[in-house]
């Protein structure tokens, strides 16, 4: 069943303003003004500035300081630096060294032709806290979609399930993410996790992040035996050379 819903960045509902350090109700100090401009030497112009955020619409007088640490700026038309970071967040979100999601193999390292092998991966949500423009910005990377490779050709995913562990006493048993090989040999099994993330900038509320981040996890090497059913009269010990001996 298909639907239609609306996707992309949503608009930030918050407002931005500064203020210029050293000045107190328009009044400058000059000697401080002095000190803190040597400190912006990033172009013509610089300044140091605080900045304040507050939910457009509402009085900005009343908005709060978003960090005690002063930002530079370069001109007296301040640059929109969340439209900058929205600009940039999907990059730094994929350049992110998220871990690569666990695989799991039911049995392993060896299976047989025929029966259910059991194969999940495990996931966790994952932050990471990075400075970008200036400001600081949290990541939380969460995995969504898993793609499973089960290297004879079959590709199961991507798919919000990752799979499930079985007691020993249940492995072969089917599970939404188990597969039945159907030729023996070594084959390579992986998997593939998709992130989706959010971030904030300042503590602020968290946004998402439009685009996903793809980690692969390391293959592992799954040997598919052959089974055969022989009958036999005597047992190794009376027939050395018998069958399985």
């Amino acid at each position: 069943m298909w639907t239609q819903m609306p996707v992309g960045i949503p608009d930030d509902p918050s407002g931005y303003r500064f203020e210029p350090v050293c000045f107190d109700d328009l009044a400058g100090d000059v000697s401080c003004l002095a000190a803190n401009q040597a400190a912006c030497t990033a172009g013509e112009d610089g300044r140091l500035v605080y900045w304040f955020s507050g939910l457009k619409g509402t009085d900005p007088s009343t908005w709060t300081k978003v960090s005690e640490t002063p930002s530079c700026i370069y001109s007296e038309e301040p640059v929109d630096v969340g439209e900058q970071i929205q600009a940039q967040i999907l990059t730094a979100f994929q350049e992110r060294p998220i871990a690569a999601g666990k695989l799991v193999l039911q049995p392993s390292p060896h299976t047989l032709i025929g029966m259910e092998t059991n194969v999940y991966v495990e996931a966790a949500e994952q932050v990471f806290e990075m400075v970008l423009l200036e400001q600081t910005v949290r990541i939380v990377a969460t995995p969504t979609e898993f793609e499973l490779n089960y290297g004879d050709g079959t590709v199961y995913g991507p798919t919000s399930v990752p799979g499930a562990p079985l007691a020993q006493d249940r492995w072969g048993e089917q599970t939404q993410t188990s597969h039945k090989y159907t030729a023996s040999g070594d084959y390579q099994v992986g998997a593939t996790v998709h992130f989706s993330g959010t971030y904030s900038v300042n503590g602020g509320p968290m946004s998402p992040i439009d685009g996903r981040a793809a980690v692969s996890s390391e293959p592992q090497t799954l040997s598919v035996w052959r089974a055969e059913t022989r009958s036999v009269a005597d047992n190794c010990l009376v027939n050395p050379s018998g069958v399985g001996c």
